[in-house]
């Protein structure tokens, strides 16, 4: 069988339940960047905190959204059902429960209905929401805190576990992305690695739980599925099969297979395993790591090699965005144009105001985004493209508000790149660029900036190995990889019996 790659979001939030931005920002930012997503409402929280005195701000805050959600339940529906066009860009509709004893999850259906329904624990909310699938999220929370509780997971409704959002990252003890919300830190019993230590079988998605209206925000988590074709039913299916990926932004397009079966298979194997993968990243790659039981089988590398200066080639341009002072938005008119040689693709990079936390509680300053399309490409072909953008600077130096595109682009490093922006005309040629990033300040010190490159050859993003596994028992294989610019991707495990 061969599946198609499809790229969404399926957990952020809006103003339909607490957030910010309206449901129509949303989706049309998601379209701008993704194939699918879901706005998901706010909905329960069966075993909420009852001490007034201490959490009397957080359990009204609360209730406001679940009672939003419940009357704006429709009507989202309605949206999301008209917003999706089969081919084109789908919309999962969702809603979360809240536990404390049990984690966090959303509720999805197929569409385009998707009845609220509460319950008082998890087995309950099974009972209550028939085929719906149940995923849990930020479940590297310590048990209790609203992390996952391995003693009552379920794989046949949560085939698939979200390790990845604007949380932090909940693969292992070792994970990149520490949990630095006021929820607490990461333990390790909690952590995916720990779930398949126990026997769990579950695939991995990563979402952005973006509270500001902004599905795909690049960075915060995005879901990579295998589908028969852009659809609710083959998504569904796919997420059911475990045919997916987490990945915190880039759209590093990363295949494995063991004895040909897809990642989220269950195969029988007794004996040699033939083991396959083919990773293409959006920048150059730093590692692609195949472990096997959660220990590192194999780890390999790109091959740099040297660029010919006269030779058409095939390269990765990266140019990034923002910077400048934080209370003062700037906005952005560009235009890229390649003196010869075509851009075949753009990648939007795009990212919403760092908002993870509900807005009103007291010591969070989240800025939203005002405009309905803060980025957005408005022009391109084989010789250019033209974007506009608003941006505001880091809110701090460990999340940026900076934006970006990563182009796809075949010319000669002769060749030469012209960025018009702001009144400022720049121009280097992609030799120069090579493997490096140039800056410019659009006006002195302190100032916004822009940063062009680096250009990293397509050969620096690829990594293709096959290679045989000889084994004699029941094992679990995955694949993950980094880039050199800290974009990562978990791939869903394969389990071999033997």
């Amino acid at each position: 069988m061969t599946y198609e790659l499809y790229w969404g979001d399926l957990h952020s939030h809006c103003s339909v339940s607490y957030g910010s931005g309206t449901v129509e920002q949303a989706l049309a930012r998601a379209r701008g960047q993704l194939d699918f997503c879901s706005i998901t409402g706010h909905a329960f929280w069966p075993d909420m905190p009852s001490d007034r005195q201490r959490y009397g701000r957080i359990i009204d805050y609360h209730r406001e959204g679940f009672a939003r959600l419940a009357r704006n339940w429709d009507r989202l529906l309605t949206l999301e059902d008209t917003a999706t066009r089969p081919g084109e860009f789908v919309v999962l509709p969702s809603y979360e429960w809240h536990s404390l004893r049990f984690g966090d999850h959303n509720v999805y259906g197929r569409g385009p209905q998707l009845p609220l329904r509460d319950a008082p624990d998890l087995p309950s909310l099974r009972e209550a929401t028939g085929e719906a699938l149940l995923i849990p999220h930020h479940i590297g929370y310590a048990v209790g805190h609203r992390g996952i509780d391995w003693r009552h997971f379920c794989p046949q409704r949560s085939p698939v576990v979200e390790i990845y959002s604007l949380h932090g990252c909940s693969e292992s003890e070792q994970a990149p992305c520490p949990m630095l919300h006021d929820m607490g830190p990461r333990d390790a019993g909690s952590t995916a690695a720990a779930g398949w230590a126990l026997g769990h079988r579950f695939g991995v998605i990563a979402s952005s739980d973006h509270h500001g209206g902004y599905p795909g925000s690049h960075g915060d988590g995005r879901v990579a599925v295998l589908a028969t074709e852009l659809s609710r039913d083959a998504l569904f299916d796919a997420l059911r099969a475990r045919r997916t990926y987490a990945a915190t932004g880039d759209k590093i397009d990363a295949r494995f297979f063991v004895d040909d079966a897809w990642m989220g298979s269950q195969i029988r194997a007794p004996g040699r395993r033939r083991i396959r993968l083919r990773v293409v990243g959006s920048d150059a790659l730093d590692r692609v790591e195949v472990l096997k039981n959660e220990n590192v089988l194999r780890r390999f590398h790109p091959d740099r090699r040297p660029v010919d200066e006269q030779a058409t080639s095939t390269f990765r341009l990266r140019i990034t965005w923002g910077w400048g002072r934080r209370d003062e938005p700037v906005r952005w008119a560009a235009k890229l144009t390649l003196s010869e040689g075509a851009i075949r693709s753009s990648e939007p990079c795009f990212c919403g105001q760092p908002v993870v936390a509900p807005q009103g509680i007291a010591g969070h300053d989240e800025r939203p985004d005002d405009e309905d399309l803060p980025h957005e490409i408005i022009e391109q072909s084989a010789k250019g493209l033209a974007w506009r953008s608003i941006t505001t600077g880091n809110r701090s130096t460990r999340h940026a508000t900076t934006q970006g595109l990563s182009l796809l682009i075949e010319a000669a490093p002769r060749a030469h790149v012209t960025l018009e922006v702001n009144r400022n005309r720049l121009t280097h040629r992609l030799a120069d660029l090579l493997r490096l990033g140039r800056a410019h300040y659009m006006r002195g010190v302190l100032s916004e900036a822009v940063r062009i490159g680096p250009l990293v050859p397509l050969t620096d993003c690829t990594v293709e190995a096959e290679f045989d596994d000889d084994a004699d028992g029941s094992d679990m294989y995955r694949l993950r990889a980094a880039q050199t610019n800290g974009q990562w991707v978990w791939l869903s495990p394969v389990w071999v019996d033997a």
